[in-house]
């Protein structure tokens, strides 16, 4: 099951329209493409470009900033091959991609989302999911309270399920 998208299979703007068709990172977003160019002139690209991600120390391979403590919203990136084992949260959270790909099992609803560059998720309050990234990615998240993760799951397991 894919994330959001428009009724013309195009992606929306995520962000709000602040995604600019002249910035290299979102010209290859608005057209799909892969081609590296590392010029950053929008507020989105900008915004992360100028952040230092600080370390998940519960999670290998993540990094987070903290944009606003309450609601907590973050610019969250995790390297390629990395898994978050299956967790909860207090308060549901919204997420854009803003890079990368990323499947997300929600064990509460029994439900698989394959996510990539511009796909929109929402995860109520407690449900159990478990996350694997295929790679590098980047994306926006913003719980609707205070950042919290409670494990129902080791790495190890994790790992061998997905």
């Amino acid at each position: 099951m894919r994330g959001l998208r428009s009724r013309d299979n195009s992606r929306p703007s995520s962000t709000g329209g602040l995604r600019s068709k002249e910035c290299g990172p979102c010209q290859r977003w608005w057209t799909g493409s892969s081609q590296s160019d590392e010029s950053a002139k929008c507020a989105t690209c900008c915004l992360v470009k100028n952040r230092k991600l600080n370390p998940i120390d519960i999670i290998l391979g993540g990094f987070i900033k903290i944009l606003r403590e309450t609601p907590t919203s973050a610019i969250v990136r995790f390297k390629v091959g990395s898994v978050e084992p299956a967790h909860y949260h207090t308060f549901g959270h919204d997420l854009v991609v803003m890079e990368g790909k990323k499947s997300v099992w929600n064990l509460s609803k029994k439900e698989r989302y394959d996510l990539g560059v511009g796909d929109f998720l929402f995860t109520p309050p407690g449900d159990v999911h478990r996350v694997k990234y295929y790679e590098d990615t980047e994306f926006f998240i913003k719980w609707d309270g205070k950042w919290d993760m409670f494990f129902d799951e080791d790495l190890e397991t994790a790992k061998v399920v997905v």
